[in-house]
């Protein structure tokens, strides 16, 4: 059998052995359970994390949304009429 071009040995029956991932599991300590207060402390924390749009972003990708969804509108009327007519054609040949 010929070696491969790159010279690996993938698929031909070398594996290293399993690690024990229940054993990694085991040594893990349970997690503290947060009360409420701390919760909502850490919510604020990672919200004032976050990079927010400005409002003029907002606004624009908004108003792509509307258009995007009036193109949308647009092409699926276009080919709604398209397909009723077709099959007005063939019932129409059919009688």
């Amino acid at each position: 059998m010929a070696k491969s071009k790159s010279g690996s040995n993938r698929g031909r029956g070398t594996r290293k052995p399993p690690t024990e991932p229940a054993a990694e599991a085991k040594a893990e300590k349970p997690k503290k359970k947060t009360n409420p207060m701390e919760f909502m402390r850490q919510v604020r924390a990672e919200g004032a994390k976050v990079t927010w749009p400005s409002r003029k972003e907002t606004g624009v990708t908004t108003v792509m949304v509307f258009i995007m969804v009036a193109l949308a509108s647009v092409f699926f009327l276009v080919v709604d009429l398209i397909i009723q007519t077709g099959v007005g054609y063939i019932l129409e040949l059919g009688s």
